[in-house]
């Protein structure tokens, strides 16, 4: 799901499912391309370190990152914080 967006052309994304959280971030302006992607498979420890459960995962999340320009970089912060793994992408399109 789309959880940012402006006229500047960035464009973030939030994708949740039981073995993945993933976070993708699109920089498309006309004259530069840059995409960043955050994904972590053990989302027990996500919601443990939320302290909620699963079924509350997403709305926490929302409330936490949506209509956020930073939401990648709080997304990722937060990870390292709690010392949970995740691998990283970056680079140009």
């Amino acid at each position: 799901m789309q959880i940012y967006s402006d006229s500047r052309g960035r464009v973030i994304y939030l994708t949740i499912d039981p073995k993945e959280i993933r976070l993708d971030l699109q920089d498309l302006a006309p004259d530069f391309e840059y995409e960043r992607t955050a994904s972590v498979s053990n989302v027990k420890e996500v919601c443990k370190a939320l302290k909620v459960s699963y079924d509350e995962l997403e709305a926490k999340l929302l409330l936490l990152l949506e209509n956020q320009m930073t939401a990648f970089d709080l997304f990722t912060e937060f990870l390292e914080d709690h010392q949970i793994y995740f691998q990283y992408y970056s680079g140009m399109r």
